[in-house]
């Protein structure tokens, strides 16, 4: 379920270190997602697609396991995807049910993106993911499930990003 665009900017703007604290999971911007006039006419579960945000309204996910997601235990990671059991919900016909999963390496703290065959592709800037090779990520890397594109950041440039928004927007 994406988290409310306008609570965090102001959360994130009037407490950065208390924002950090709460929201400690990267982050997936969708800046530009469709309009609700474009809804699919065939919805993977009936009733199960997320409310859209106003158009100049970005969507953001939390990249962590949903409440209805997929069984950890079976290896998925994080999941991405059309239907409503993965924890992170695109819906747009170019992403496939299950399309891609997010991991991080208890190690080393890197979060990897694998895709899950999908059909259109899953891209780290350019680059297409291969299923068989994780893409490692870093806060800033443009993602791309289908044609939707995300912005994925870490907590701490989360509110770099809304400043930067805000001035831009100011102008």
């Amino acid at each position: 379920m994406p988290l409310n665009f306008s609570m965090l900017t102001r959360t994130a703007l009037r407490d950065p270190a208390g924002f950090i604290v709460q929201v400690r999971a990267p982050l997936l911007i969708w800046e530009t997602p469709p309009a609700q006039a474009h809804q699919l006419a065939w919805v993977t579960q009936p009733g199960s697609a997320p409310e859209r945000s106003a158009a100049s309204e970005p969507l953001i996910f939390e990249v962590r396991k949903g409440v209805h997601a997929r069984p950890t235990g079976l290896g998925f990671g994080i999941t991405v995807g059309r239907a409503a059991n993965n924890d992170i919900m695109l819906d747009d016909p170019t992403v496939s049910r299950f399309h891609a999963a997010f991991q991080q390496d208890e190690r080393t703290g890197v979060w990897h993106l694998h895709d899950a065959e999908s059909q259109n592709g899953t891209f780290v800037g350019d680059a297409r993911v291969d299923a068989r090779i994780p893409a490692p990520l870093a806060s800033g890397t443009r993602l791309r499930f289908g044609e939707v594109k995300v912005l994925f950041l870490q907590p701490e440039a989360f509110a770099s990003w809304v400043l930067t928004r805000t001035v831009a927007g100011d102008g």
